[in-house]
């Protein structure tokens, strides 16, 4: 699949432009500040209509877009796939000024027609690599949830679904947990929300877990080709770590903390949802009181992590910088691996400039694992940056002050792929 055209109206910094892409390597390459990000966003937007950088919704909208009357941004394109083309769109537009603030909410059509917005997931497919990026071994543990969930979303909507779900049911368990605490009340009235949660958090745990365990096996090879063959580390672990909180110690326990290693990270853990969702049942039950204490549900998907090692050691915690940078490469290039497997077909992937973090070494490695039938769009400064020569297919787009201003395939000119469209 491959978005064949993207056409932005009022989004970011963009106020129009219609580009078609062909389904190969292309570099967008410009100064700081002109676009280059705003344009691998909109794809990513297109994929899971929302924007990955964008605290809300209002963000999106170009400053300008009052002068066309009502506020708006829109995002549309047309994706092909092997099944057939699909066309994606996204509006972002001014709903209210009541209060304090704007509000603005969001509308999504597939094939013209109004759906949800889970209805979009699945007819594009992204992976999206950013300097930022980095979090996911570095930072807290709900980046690392977050990077299960966009994943998952994208190839498995039952998956989304049950995440909804399993949502509002926390929220409705903590609600009552902080009504327990300060007003009292039976502790038993926790027992239906605990059966449901449970039995969703089993559903989660079970489709998570078979993921991480895919992605252990293809990011470890991917891994070893991104650093020096001379490097001293072993080969790259990813361990899933459930918020199950056991009673006792199990064989699997020290692994998951990242203190030994084991043959088998996950044999005291039942083999499918049911088994799951009892042992969540069981932890949810034996923490009551404390739960209560505490106002806060301290079991179960929304506790759970992830672990990165290298020769045992735990890249969150005592990683380098440029180690972390390519454990979450080699993560990335995995994800993109595993979609593939999934839906039989390739993803678009998106890498905002990250060749800048990396070195000449692994600039080659990363350029060489991309798939040439894959759409990949590399964002960066200079294309000085890229490994020279250049391959023949790839295209060179050139952004300045949010327009596509020259186009050219490996030192030779093309003619821009942007319709121009007349403003207002």
């Amino acid at each position: 699949m491959y978005v064949r055209r993207l056409t932005l109206t009022n989004f970011r910094c963009y106020r129009r432009l219609d580009l078609t892409l062909p389904c190969e390597t292309i570099v967008v390459c410009g100064r700081n500040a002109q676009g280059k990000t705003s344009l691998v966003e909109a794809v990513y937007c297109l994929a899971t209509t929302r924007s990955p950088t964008a605290s809300a919704d209002r963000e999106v909208v170009h400053w300008q877009a009052a002068e066309d009357g009502i506020p708006f941004s829109r995002v549309h394109g047309e994706v092909a796939r092997a099944d057939g083309a699909v066309t994606l769109d996204i509006v972002t537009a001014l709903q209210s000024t009541d209060a304090e603030e704007p509000r603005y909410g969001k509308r999504v059509q597939v094939n013209g027609v109004p759906r949800r917005a889970l209805d979009v997931l699945g007819h594009l497919n992204v992976v999206l690599f950013t300097p930022q990026d980095i979090e996911v071994v570095a930072g807290a543990p709900a980046e690392r949830r977050r990077y299960l969930d966009v994943l998952l979303c994208q190839i498995d909507r039952a998956y989304c679904r049950a995440l909804s779900t399993y949502n509002q049911v926390l929220a409705q368990r903590n609600h009552l947990l902080r009504k327990l605490r300060d007003r009292g009340g039976k502790p038993d009235e926790l027992a239906f929300w605990d059966e449901r949660l449970a039995h969703v958090g089993g559903q989660l745990i079970e489709r998570r877990l078979a993921t991480v365990v895919a992605l252990d096996a293809l990011a470890a090879p991917l891994h070893g080709d991104l650093v020096d063959a001379a490097d001293p580390h072993g080969p790259l672990e990813v361990r899933y770590l459930p918020g199950l909180r056991p009673a006792r110690r199990t064989a699997w326990q020290p692994a998951l903390a990242g203190l030994a290693e084991t043959p088998a990270p996950y044999a005291d853990l039942p083999p499918d949802a049911d088994g799951l969702a009892a042992r969540l049942h069981d932890a949810l039950g034996a923490q009551r009181a404390d739960d209560i204490a505490r106002a806060a549900t301290q079991a179960g998907p929304h506790r759970d992590d992830l672990a990165f090692r290298l020769g045992g050691i735990d890249m969150r915690t005592y990683g380098s910088r440029g180690q972390q940078r390519t454990v979450i490469l080699a993560l990335k290039l995995a994800e993109a691996q595993r979609m593939w497997s999934e839906t039989g077909e390739r993803p678009v992937l998106l890498l905002d400039d990250v060749l800048s973090e990396l070195d000449a070494v692994r600039r080659r490695h990363l350029l060489a694992r991309i798939e040439p039938r894959q759409q990949t769009i590399i964002t960066t400064t200079q294309v000085d940056a890229l490994p020279d020569p250049l391959p023949p297919d790839t295209l060179v787009l050139e952004v300045e002050a949010a327009a596509v201003v020259a186009a050219r395939r490996a030192g030779r000119a093309v003619t821009p792929p942007v319709r121009e469209r007349e403003q207002g």
